[in-house]
Order: structure tokens, then C-alpha cells, then sequence
């Protein structure tokens, strides 16, 4: 077994020796590195939204006509919405007999928690903008 890793090695050391390294040119890394930056200033980034604004605007407006036809829409008479198309009276009772009591102080946390997270949330957004600036 000696004897094969041995045999091996010189044979190893035989073939390094006859063969030559090849050298790369002097300026090698300079090509390589104007390619890089002539592919990258060449592909430029996009921002290119999930939903366009088109549909933001088309579900905007169709909100906005639901709730004029809901406003204007009225009638007279002072039926119910289920008497009206026949539908059967639900009741939800599970949450009829229970309460929240809330402290001021928990009301005051919360609020500050809200406020606090509109504040921090368009602060966050510029500093990931300008930090991944193109």
C-alpha cells in the first residue's frame, strides 16, 4: 500500500514537473472587472410594483361606488335587511354576555404603541431606501 502511494506521488510529481504553469495576462483583472461593470451598468433595475396602480385605482373606485349606492340607496321603508330578503335571524350569543374592562393606562399604551409604529414604520422605509441605492 506504501508502495502504490509512493508510485502514485512520483508519478504525480513527474507529470507537475513536465507540465508548465500558464500565466494569465497582466491585465486580466482589469478585463474581467470592466465586463462586470459594463453588464451591470447595461441592466438597470426597475421598480416594478406586485399591482399596478391602474387596478389600485379600479378597486378604489369600486369601493367608492359601493358605498354611494349603500348611501343613496335608502328606502322608505324601515324593514329590516332580514325581513327584507327573507333571510333567517342569527344571534350571536357567545360574545353577548361578556365584557372588556380596560385600564386608562393599558388604553394610553396601546395608543402610544399605535403612534409609535406610524412613526417608526416611514423612518424605517427611508432608511432601507437609501441604504440600497442603486
Amino acid at each position: 500500500m506504501i508502495e502504490d502511494d509512493k508510485r502514485i506521488e512520483d508519478l504525480v510529481n513527474k507529470l507537475m514537473s513536465a507540465d508548465s504553469l500558464e500565466k494569465a495576462p497582466a491585465d486580466f483583472t482589469d478585463n474581467v472587472m470592466s465586463k462586470i461593470e459594463a453588464v451591470s451598468e447595461s441592466k438597470t433595475i426597475v421598480y416594478k410594483p406586485l399591482i399596478p396602480k391602474y387596478v389600485w385605482w379600479l378597486i378604489a373606485s369600486g369601493f367608492v361606488g359601493l358605498v354611494g349606492y349603500a348611501l343613496l340607496s335608502k328606502s322608505n321603508d324601515t324593514t329590516s335587511l332580514s325581513e327584507r330578503y327573507n333571510l333567517p335571524d342569527v344571534s350571536f350569543s357567545l360574545w353577548e354576555n361578556f365584557s372588556f374592562d380596560f385600564s386608562n393606562a393599558l388604553m394610553y399604551a396601546t395608543v402610544l404603541l399605535a403612534i409609535m409604529v406610524g412613526v417608526q414604520i416611514p423612518l424605517l422605509k427611508q432608511y432601507f431606501n437609501q441604504r440600497l441605492s442603486y
